[in-house]
């Protein structure tokens, strides 16, 4: 009898404390936490599905999207074999001039200051070199702003062309274009674009305010060269007087018949 007792009470030993280890230990707080978990993201769940809807009731609101679809702007280009001598810049302003070959293939040469009187002072070389920079100035711009125009000529091709691209996307009928993340790459593409057109734009800004730079060097150094004859004639008007008298008294003092 005792030999059973003891067995049993060895076998009830052994399986108690498994027993105990199964038993799951749950924390109300974390449980609570993770209940409130678990309705904020059924919630924002349903104000998603609610958002999708919403949308797609107003795409197919909108019926075909046809009807947005716009013709192509193509860009201009000079009729450059109908005119023979500006044919140069022409070509140029269709292509791009990047030598500015074109250009001065259509100037008329400037003539290099190589041979200068020997006794032509400093002050008077300088007035010449800045009047001869005023000319390098406005062909360089000229140049440069030509080209630009042919060059933007090409590039507003390409430009087109991904244009047309992200049109076909946005007005295309599959719904694989249209969802979430299909929109968000067409709005960065749609960025993008205008980013270009942007830079394009400024460009051709740039240009064109270099040549008003340039027009505006020229009129100033022409107003500033009259401003200085002005002054020269009020300074040295009377002794340019006085040697003229001079100088016709004495020839005709000393004129004889030939």
């Amino acid at each position: 009898m005792k030999l059973r007792v003891l067995l049993a009470a060895t076998i009830i030993a052994g399986v108690v404390p498994s027993v105990r280890a199964q038993v799951a230990v749950i924390d109300p707080a974390n449980l609570t936490q993770a209940v409130l978990i678990a309705q904020r993201v059924q919630e924002h769940y349903e104000v998603l599905q609610a958002q999708y809807q919403t949308i797609l009731n107003m795409s197919q609101g909108l019926g075909t999207l046809g009807r947005y679809r716009i013709p192509t702007i193509s860009a201009t280009l000079h009729s450059a074999g109908q005119w023979a001598f500006g044919r140069g810049w022409l070509q140029g302003l269709n292509n791009g001039d990047p030598t500015g070959a074109g250009y001065t293939s259509t100037t008329i040469p400037l003539e290099r200051p190589v041979s200068l009187p020997a006794q032509l002072g400093a002050a008077a070389r300088r007035v010449m070199e800045r009047q001869y920079a005023t000319v390098e100035i406005a062909d360089s711009v000229a140049m440069m702003g030509g080209h630009q125009v042919g060059a933007l000529r090409g590039y507003a091709g390409q430009l087109q062309g991904a244009v047309q691209e992200l049109e076909g996307d946005v007005l295309n009928g599959l719904l694989r274009y249209h969802e979430m993340t299909a929109i968000l790459d067409k709005i960065a593409a749609g960025e993008l674009l205008g980013r270009r057109q942007d830079m394009a734009t400024n460009q051709l800004l740039s240009h064109a305010l270099e040549q008003l730079l340039a027009k505006g060097k020229r009129q100033r150094d022409t107003e500033a060269t009259t401003m200085n004859m002005q002054l020269v004639t009020w300074r040295d008007a009377r002794a340019v007087n006085d040697a003229m008298v001079v100088g016709t008294g004495d020839a005709l003092r000393t004129w004889r018949q030939p």
